[in-house]
């Protein structure tokens, strides 16, 4: 499952705020046991700290992409937020072992096939 993290104090500390996660539910459907961001991995927070997404996101954590603009620039996604504003995924990426912080989203990203 798909969610994004609400402010507490342990998603601040882990600075996952407003961050789109990947978790599984524990037996007891009241913990999410996270496995993706990988920095978050096997973290367990209350289930009503995450507003569980309708669908996944397009890109996922690690995933190579092109810039649709630049097509030339391959990077991996780094970062998934979610934009409450617009309702959807925004996306960070690394090009090169080099961080970008532009804000993408999934129309200006494609699947980068090897």
């Amino acid at each position: 499952m798909w969610g994004v993290c609400f402010n507490s104090k342990v998603i601040r500390e882990n600075k996952l705020c407003n961050k789109v996660v990947a978790f599984d539910l524990d037996t007891d459907n009241q913990t999410a046991i996270l496995f993706q961001p990988e920095s978050a991995r096997e973290l367990k927070l209350p289930v009503m700290e995450l507003k569980v997404l309708s669908e996944p996101p397009e890109f996922v954590y690690g995933e190579t992409v092109r810039i649709v603009s630049h097509p030339e620039h391959i990077g991996k996604i780094t970062d998934i937020f979610w934009n409450f504003k617009y309702h959807c995924c925004e996306y960070y990426i690394a090009v090169n072992g080099e961080q970008y912080y532009t804000r993408f989203f999934a129309r200006e990203l494609m699947n980068y096939q090897f």
